[in-house]
């Protein structure tokens, strides 16, 4: 991890421009889908979304748990003279009501808890919570997946690309002798001007085949830079294992596991459990609300004397409470109703979702096997095209042979080359697009 991080700095603070004649620094597949797993923001987001359900789950557990409350109250209260007047009956005069000021004093000390019992909506509700986290946790599991596949796919998509740019500048190079062999014989005289045209136009289209692997080389990198966060200027060289892996699994097990560990089956199945958690909570309002409760309070009107709380002026009460819901406009049929769609529209996705995996880990396994044998074939096409290169060329060079021959022979040749490149990247992404399917996908 120190090294990772120590070449994380380096290609930030020092790297420079593409154009730039600096070295640039070599990661490794695993350091590159490291650095993919920090900085895309679609994995920043899913832990966010992560962390904020974990959030709901707590929420959710405070509703078994009861409230309560405490408090202290003072309180200075006057009153002035009345202007109401009323009939003194002893004297027959109009006096004030209240003749004089009053002031009043009074401090409390209060202490309450109290529980309610929804009829099973706190645990609906909490369970629904808890649900939804796990949902979450296998969304960002999804997630990881797909950029490390990203990261895979564009990682051996650059080294494919400089593998091809090597082959067609040895071809290039091939084709640059061809063309000065045939000058050669053609001003000795054992060969003819034509060659010496033919050599040229391939030595034109090899330059040409340069050129566009460089432009498919820059691309590549560009794309694999953007995955990994960078500028897509930045010159970044990339380490092949150059290890074939080999395909040990029968399509069973991958099938089964793939039923078993895909991120995306286990989220859309914690996403059925909490549409059935919703329906709960809609059952819950046409049962009956329980509500116990039970408190202390304590009055005077000189604050000194909490001192008595518990021994004079108190009061203590408590008490149990029903509530039965009778009618709310019908608001609860339409709330239920919908809780069930929305169970229905789940159950079918889970269907949908199992069904898509089942696909996708057959045509990722079979495409693999294929993809292998292929390895297989083009290697021995490499084989058979070497060895018809130098018979081509060896009978160029006697004479015997044409110019013609030797140019569709290093043209096969070339061919089988890409080929094989082609094959063996292929093969290697196949084996990740087949791990992701099963739900395996590792940095």
């Amino acid at each position: 991890m120190k090294k990772l991080l120590l070449k994380i700095i380096f290609l930030s603070v020092f790297m420079i421009p593409a154009a730039s004649a600096q070295q640039a620094a070599a990661l490794t597949l695993d350091e590159c889908v490291e650095i993919a797993l920090q900085n895309n923001p679609l994995i920043l987001q899913s832990e966010f979304h992560v962390r904020m359900a974990g959030k709901d789950v707590a929420i959710a557990r405070a509703g078994f748990l009861p409230d309560i409350s405490a408090g202290l109250g003072y309180n200075h209260s006057t009153v002035g003279p009345s202007s109401q007047m009323r009939i003194d009956p002893r004297t027959g005069i109009p006096v004030p009501v209240q003749p004089n000021e009053i002031s009043s004093w009074a401090s409390s000390a209060t202490a309450s808890v109290s529980q309610t019992f929804n009829g099973g909506s706190d645990y609906q509700n909490y369970m629904q919570s808890r649900n939804l986290k796990k949902s979450a946790e296998f969304g960002l599991e999804a997630t990881k997946q797909n950029i490390i596949f990203l990261v895979k796919q564009r990682y051996y998509n650059l080294i494919k690309q400089q593998k091809l740019l090597e082959v067609q500048k040895k071809a290039l190079e091939s084709a640059e002798q061809s063309y000065k062999l045939s000058q050669v014989l053609f001003e000795v005289g054992k060969a003819p001007k034509s060659d010496v045209l033919q050599a040229v136009v391939q030595k034109n289209e090899s330059e040409l085949a340069v050129i566009e692997s460089e432009n498919l080389l820059s691309i590549a990198r560009s794309a694999l830079n953007h995955t990994l966060g960078f500028d897509v200027e930045r010159m970044i060289e990339v380490v092949d294992d150059r290890e074939i892996p080999e395909l040990d699994l029968t399509y069973e097990n991958a099938a089964e596991t793939g039923r078993l560990h895909h991120p995306e089956l286990l989220k859309t199945q914690f996403d059925l459990k909490a549409s059935q958690n919703n329906i709960g909570l809609a059952v819950s309002r046409f049962l009956p609300s329980l509500s116990v409760y039970a408190g202390y309070s304590w009055r005077h009107e000189k604050f000194s004397r909490i001192g008595d709380l518990l021994d004079k002026d108190y009061n203590w009460y408590t008490g149990v409470s029903l509530s039965i819901p009778v009618f709310q406009g019908f608001s609860r049929i339409a709330t239920l109703g919908k809780a069930r769609l929305n169970f229905q529209y789940q159950e079918e996705v889970l269907t949908q979702t199992q069904k898509n995996i089942a696909i996708e880990v057959k045509e990722a396994y079979f495409l693999a096997r294929q993809a292998r044998k292929k390895v297989s074939m083009t290697e021995d096409g490499i084989k058979a095209s070497e060895a018809n290169l130098r018979l081509a060329e060896e009978k160029y060079k006697l004479g015997s042979g044409t110019i013609l021959d030797q140019i569709i022979a290093q043209v096969s040749h070339t061919q089988a080359q890409s080929n094989y490149l082609h094959a063996l990247y292929e093969y290697k992404l196949g084996l990740a697009r087949l791990e992701r399917a099963m739900g395996q996908l590792k940095r």
